[in-house]
């Protein structure tokens, strides 16, 4: 064999074994991210639940920070949490406190995960499941919903705790929830 050769074989060789490396490191980082994502959402939830407004098994967040609806969507996910889903009166109004203690003496809404993008005046929660109590503004002026095919996803004012639909990719503030129940 050749000194050519040998060294050809030897380069072989040593790509090989960097190519398997390479594979190690990959599957690494993978790992590493995967846990990194587990800990943000864990993060979040217990943030959510330190600092935010807790109802029953439930612990609800204000973020003052913009998104539109998809947007704050993905950060309360990512958190842990999702958007939050007032299913009844005493849900709702418990948020609407918060949200109000929150902001106050401002009026800044809040997305909320409610919105009828699938079918026009079908109102769905964000997990899909069917909207049964509303807490819609009524006014003379200005009764909501009122946006049509136009404006599908649902915001809750922080002045009054009434809904009021928006259009989706308007920027405003969002509410997570989190779950508090142990994981057993």
């Amino acid at each position: 064999m050749s000194r050519t050769d040998s060294n050809v074989l030897f380069l072989l060789f040593a790509i090989t074994n960097m190519a398997a490396k390479v594979g190690e490191l990959e599957d690494s980082i993978q790992e590493v991210y995967q846990h990194s994502k587990d800990n943000r959402k864990e993060t979040g939830r217990l943030e959510g639940c330190q600092k935010g407004h807790r109802i029953g098994y439930k612990c609800y967040l204000v973020y003052n920070s913009y998104e539109d609806y998809a947007g704050a969507s993905r950060k309360c996910l990512e958190r842990g949490g999702r958007i939050a889903m007032p299913r009844d009166r005493k849900e709702q109004e418990a948020l609407a406190d918060y949200v109000k203690s929150f902001f106050h003496p401002g009026n800044w809404p809040v997305w909320l995960g409610i919105n009828d993008l699938r079918s026009e005046g079908m109102y769905l929660f964000d997990d899909g499941t069917r909207v049964s109590y509303f807490q819609w503004r009524k006014h003379f002026l200005s009764s909501q919903p009122d946006g049509g095919r136009r404006e599908n996803c649902v915001a809750m004012s922080s002045d009054d705790g009434d809904w009021w639909d928006h259009y989706c990719d308007r920027t405003m503030n969002y509410l997570c929830e989190f779950d508090d129940r142990v994981a057993l």
